[in-house]
Order: C-alpha cells, then structure tokens, then sequence
C-alpha cells in the first residue's frame, strides 16, 4: 500500500508542480478516508454539489476525468454545466463511497511517515503543526487553487471510472423505465467485472453470452472462419432478448462447455435492467434488439498481462484461439465504431 501511495504521490508532484504541504496532507487524508468525513446527510451532499457545480465555467464538451490517488479510490473531476441527471448519480455513488470505504488513523500516520521525506519546501514545518492539531481534514491552498481551479468529488475507483457508462445507464432508465444493455468489448477488457457492478448498484439481471456457446457438433465445419460462428445467437435472442423487452421473466439454459450439454433453466424475473455481458453481443443478428451499447477496450500488452494473470497456462489458447476469432468479428462488423459508447479500461485498474 505504502509503494503505491508513492506512486500517487510521484504522479500529482509532477501533475501538479504548485502543490504545498497542505496540498499533499489533503491527498494522503483523502487516500486514507476518502469522502467519509463530509458525509453527514445526503441532501445537503446533494445541495452543495449542485452550488458548487453551477458555479464552474466548464467545456460544455468536457469529459468526466477520473483521477487515482490510490487505495481504491479517485477524484472524478466535474465536466461540462450542471446537469440534474449527472448530479443526482455523483451524489449517490459519493455517499455510497462514504459508507463503503474506511480507514485508520494509523494508515494516516504511515502516509504521513512517506510526506516527511518529500522535498518540498515547509513540509516538516507544516506536519508537525498538523500533527499537532489532530491530523484533521485539510483544504486545498490558495496557490493549488488559483492554479489549478479544483473540482471534483472523490469515489470509489470503479464508480469513477465507469462513471460516463454508469451515467448513460442511469438516463436511459429515467427516460424508459426499462432498458436492455449489450456490454461487448475485448477479452479481458473488464466485461465481467462491470457486470457485477452493475448487479451491486442496480436492480436487474446480468445474462452473461459465455451461457450460450453452439454445441460442438452443431458448429458449422468451417465455423472458426464464420464471426461468431461459435454462438448460439437465435437461442440468445428467444430466450433472452425478446422477453427482457416485453418484460417478462426470462428462462434461459446455460450451456455447459465440459459435458456439451444445456442445464436446467434457470428463471430471471422481470426487472428494470437487462444487462447482457460478453463478447458477440453486438452481432448484427441482435441489431436493434437493445437500449444502449456499450464497448470496453484496453490496450494489446494490457490484455495480454491481464490474461496471463487470469488464465495461467491456458492463456495460450487465448493467443492462438480466442483472440484472433474476436478480432476478425470485431473487425468484420466494425463493432467497435457506430453507436456504442465506448470505454478505454487500460489504466482502470493500475495504481
């Protein structure tokens, strides 16, 4: 944890080169407790920000910049005019980081020990004045501000990251009531991991494609050159898709690759949400079929060092097998581009 936060450090001394003391007290605090401390009722969490943002002269074509500072945690940095929709999600998730991260102050000490040996001028001074007073929480200073006009909130790294997806979501659900989601995107990219999220922070079913793989025997002969000649998109689309709109509960067999066989079916009542996860979701065969698209990415070696990490000594039959058949689909219907809100993941789970 400590090496981490010396990273954090490294990378806001050279972001931020007119940072003071209280300047990097304020990050170790904010890494340690993260917003805790400034979450006492949720309205007034709610009022402050909406004061705060229609105050800001923002890029109306900004975007929300998420901003590590370790220990699980970001700054999301607000982006464009005040926006209602926008606000209310910040709030939520802002106090949802509240009540679900902690620290000590032992932890703060530690980061405290880490300032001490940072060359910036006045910072023994300035911690032993603060360790005095009680290492309370610590505002940003006049110099920081006048350089830097900070505006954000701080949340939990996911909620900060996934936060213009989690926003697109959260408007499609205010203005429909019910929505259906298709999150394709690379092998390793984070597709699975997403899906929990969206299962912690919202009332609905995540249906996961890995469910609906063809049988071998019933693959085409020549399926490894047919985009997606591995699934089972007509079953997909009778048992999921086409209840899931119609709001119905939705019976569906998963399909088990080691015995070749369908299991039992397993019932999804009707929610507001259908979130359906996993590469091919996007096959022109589902076209018109969803509410929103989204795409998550990352970068070759990023991929490559997730999957190795993931998958051991069967990563090579992602290198050989996998991937290359996701990339021919990929490029074949340029699922990628056109309307999909797309996600760069490579530095989402780097600290």
């Amino acid at each position: 944890m400590q090496d981490r936060f010396e990273s954090v450090l490294e990378a806001h001394a050279a972001r931020y080169p007119a940072m003071m003391p209280q300047d990097y007290g304020k990050l170790a605090y904010q890494h340690v407790f993260g917003p805790e401390h400034l979450v006492k009722d949720a309205q007034a969490v709610d009022r402050l920000l909406q004061e705060e943002w229609e105050t800001l002269r923002l890029d109306p074509d900004g975007v929300f910049r998420a901003e590590p500072i370790g220990n699980g945690l970001c700054r999301l940095h607000l982006a464009g005019p005040w926006d209602p929709t926008a606000g209310k999600l910040l709030g939520e998730l802002f106090c949802r980081t509240a009540r679900e991260h902690s620290g000590t102050a032992a932890e703060l000490a530690e980061r405290l020990e880490l300032l001490q040996s940072c060359p910036v001028p006045g910072m023994r001074d300035w911690l032993a004045d603060y360790r005095a007073a009680g290492c309370p929480a610590v505002h940003h200073s006049e110099p920081f501000r006048k350089a830097y006009h900070p505006h954000y909130r701080v949340l939990a790294a996911d909620y900060a990251h996934y936060f213009p997806a989690l926003l697109a979501l959260h408007r499609q659900l205010a203005e429909k009531g019910r929505i259906v989601v298709a999150v394709d995107g690379r092998c390793g990219s984070g597709k699975s991991g997403f899906g929990r999220l969206l299962e912690r922070l919202f009332d609905c079913n995540v249906v996961h494609m890995d469910d609906f793989y063809l049988p071998i025997a019933a693959r085409p002969e020549n399926w490894t050159e047919i985009p997606g000649g591995n699934m089972d998109l007509s079953r997909f689309r009778e048992e999921v898709l086409l209840p899931a709109r119609r709001g119905e509960t939705i019976f569906y067999r998963p399909f088990d690759c080691r015995s070749q066989t369908l299991l039992d079916a397993q019932p999804l009542p009707s929610r507001p949400l259908t979130v359906v996860e996993g590469s091919y979701s996007h096959h022109p065969e589902l076209a018109g079929k969803y509410d929103l698209k989204l795409f998550l990415t990352c970068s070759r070696e990023e991929q490559t060092r997730r999957l190795q990490a993931r998958e051991g000594t069967y990563y090579q039959t992602f290198e050989t097998c996998w991937i290359p058949a996701e990339e021919r689909y990929l490029r074949s219907f340029d699922i990628e581009n056109g309307d999909v809100l797309r996600l760069d993941t490579t530095a989402f789970f780097l600290e």
